[in-house]
């Protein structure tokens, strides 16, 4: 595996989380869960973004201060890296195998010590930056979405972790559980959203029918760390 392909290390990944959420970058930087519901819709969306026009707006178009050329290296070199490991994650080659393991869990943070209400917002950065995605190809999607009802229904499902409410209903917001069900069902709501754009490049693909359940905000990582799933992939 290439250095760039090299999934970021837990220690990597706080550098990076650090660095956006940091005063020297603009307010409305992406952070780290934000960036991952993004590059997650890049890469299962209708085309190929290319890097200078995605890159700019993870820091909302403008640049951030950096100590010197070597931070500056560091940070783009960890975000394009990022970007590379979930490009790879939905690479032809692993859809060819997929399996009853999802492809991509979706890097969903919590924030325990920071806020003790932080489970009503869970997931909601994650579609925020899912839906900043989407906007990348505005149009290419709003047809899709007008078009078929089953896509509309995946990438509501996911964006209701942002609006705090389910899509009918604006009356009936998530609550803790359902927000934690919905991240469980996030890999697979991905997929959903994957396939579709298959399908309309290269026709009917298989789709493969999961009998096993979803895994657990509780259940042990299914990446065998020994680890649960909210305290891993789900963390």
């Amino acid at each position: 595996m290439t250095d760039l392909l090299k999934p970021l290390s837990e220690d990597e990944l706080d550098r990076l989380d650090a660095f956006l959420m940091s005063p020297r970058t603009p307010a409305e930087t992406m952070d780290l869960e934000m960036l991952d519901g993004f590059l997650v819709a890049l890469a299962v969306g209708p085309e190929e973004v290319p890097e200078d026009e995605w890159l700019p707006q993870v820091f909302d178009g403008t640049p951030p201060e950096f100590d010197d050329a070597v931070e500056a290296e560091e940070t783009f070199s960890l975000i394009r890296r990022h970007a590379a490991a979930v490009r790879a994650a939905f690479a032809p080659k692993r859809r060819e195998n997929i399996g009853e393991e999802p492809l991509y869990f979706p890097l969903v943070l919590s924030d325990e010590g920071a806020d003790e209400k932080w489970q009503d917002s869970l997931g909601a950065y994650w579609a925020s930056g899912f839906r900043l995605g989407l906007l990348a190809r505005e149009d290419v999607w709003q047809k899709a979405l007008d078009e078929d009802e089953h896509l509309f229904d995946s990438v509501a499902s996911v964006l209701a972790l942002e609006e705090g409410h389910e899509p009918d209903d604006e009356a009936r917001p998530l609550t803790i559980k359902q927000r934690e069900e919905r991240i469980s069902e996030l890999p697979w709501i991905v997929e959903d959203v994957m396939f579709y754009w298959l399908e309309q490049k290269y026709g009917q693909v298989e789709r493969v029918e999961r009998e096993e359940p979803k895994v657990g905000r509780n259940d042990p990582c299914p990446c065998g760390s020994g680890k649960k799933f909210k305290k891993c992939h789900g963390a």
